[in-house]
């Protein structure tokens, strides 16, 4: 699997193509926060290609002094599911961010809350199958509940590391006053 680190214009036409059919509207930053992240050097979107074509795409957040870094957005393009692509695309994030990474910090929404609970299992499924393990936390995200799990690239980090990490991570992404009430994690 190769992966490839987008340029802005690559990134916004990824956005508009898949990211807008992939996700809820209620998970979907508007491509000027990712504008901003990209241009502060803190938002790394990476495509993944097998046989010369994209078969997926992972965007996290990154900062040069966080020990894990978020997987703010995944997704496998739909005729590429099924086949393990998800897997494969996974270890080699966790081995594209090992030399500087301990963590890649997933968030999965929670199923008790998810308006199709059957489809947040599987993600959840999916992610453990892929090595990630359940973290003590949870988080209310604009009014989104996730479940915090944690795929270990270089290292391992503690629960209350991880939780250090993404309230980091969240403080750079969200400014105030959109923090504060919108932004709320528990556990660790």
């Amino acid at each position: 699997m190769e992966l490839r680190l987008l340029q802005e214009r690559e990134a916004e036409q990824i956005y508009h193509t898949y990211m807008e059919r992939d996700f809820p509207p209620s998970e979907l930053k508007p491509f000027s926060s990712v504008q901003g992240l990209l241009r502060r050097g803190l938002y790394e979107p990476l495509a993944l290609y097998e046989d010369g074509a994209l078969a997926a795409y992972a965007w996290q957040t990154v900062l040069p002094d966080t020990p894990g870094a978020l997987l703010d957005y995944f997704a496998v393009l739909p005729d590429r599911r099924g086949g393990g692509v998800g897997t494969r695309a996974l270890q080699a994030l966790a081995a594209y961010y090992a030399p500087r990474k301990q963590t890649l910090i997933i968030e999965c929404e929670h199923p008790a809350f998810a308006p199709d609970p059957a489809v947040a299992k599987r993600r959840v499924g999916f992610y453990l199958r892929a090595g990630a393990r359940a973290t003590a936390m949870e988080s209310l995200l604009f009014g989104v509940w996730y479940q915090i799990y944690a795929l270990p690239c270089g290292g391992a980090e503690s629960d209350a590391d991880i939780r250090a990490d993404l309230e980091t991570l969240y403080r750079v992404m969200v400014p105030e006053p959109y923090y504060r009430g919108n932004v709320i994690f528990f556990g660790g």
